[in-house]
């Protein structure tokens, strides 16, 4: 089951962002607050979902009854692993080279930098394709305003 990009992209930033704020830990949500936050029809959320979980995006557990589930980000934990693993590679070279921790420390920052940069950049095509998506709807108002007269 394949969901369009745009779908797909809002429903990974939303459990991105919701697996941020319990910070990586499994959470539990009403299908209609995700709704409510995606702006997506009850048939595209459980499609979205399904494809998430088959995509090994979201792990998803049954809730506290029909209305809820219980959700795992799992990007976020790939991410920590990766992070994880680069900062234990970077030890390994850090105890091999011995003469160069502050090398080390200034690509750290950098990465943090980046990483950063990367978010922010992330946070402002978001914007804009909130903004055109805005723009579009508007414009579909005006014709068919247009062709009614």
């Amino acid at each position: 089951m394949r969901l369009k990009e745009k779908t797909h992209r809002k429903f990974v930033d939303f459990f991105e962002k919701i697996s941020n704020m319990y910070q990586g830990q499994d959470f539990e949500l009403a299908y209609s607050d995700i709704q409510r936050e995606t702006g997506a029809a009850s048939v595209t959320l459980k499609r979205a979902i399904q494809a998430l979980a088959e995509d090994g995006v979201l792990d998803v557990q049954p809730g506290r009854n029909s209305r809820y589930a219980r959700f795992r980000y799992l990007l976020a934990a790939q991410s920590v692993d990766a992070m994880e693993s680069l900062s234990s590679e970077k030890e390994n070279d850090e105890n091999s080279m011995a003469d160069e921790p502050q090398n080390n420390d200034t690509i750290n920052e950098n990465l943090q930098e980046l990483l950063q940069l990367v978010d922010h950049l992330r946070r402002r095509v978001r914007t804009q394709e909130m903004s055109i998506a805005l723009l579009q709807d508007r414009m579909a108002e005006i014709e068919d305003k247009l062709r009614k007269r």
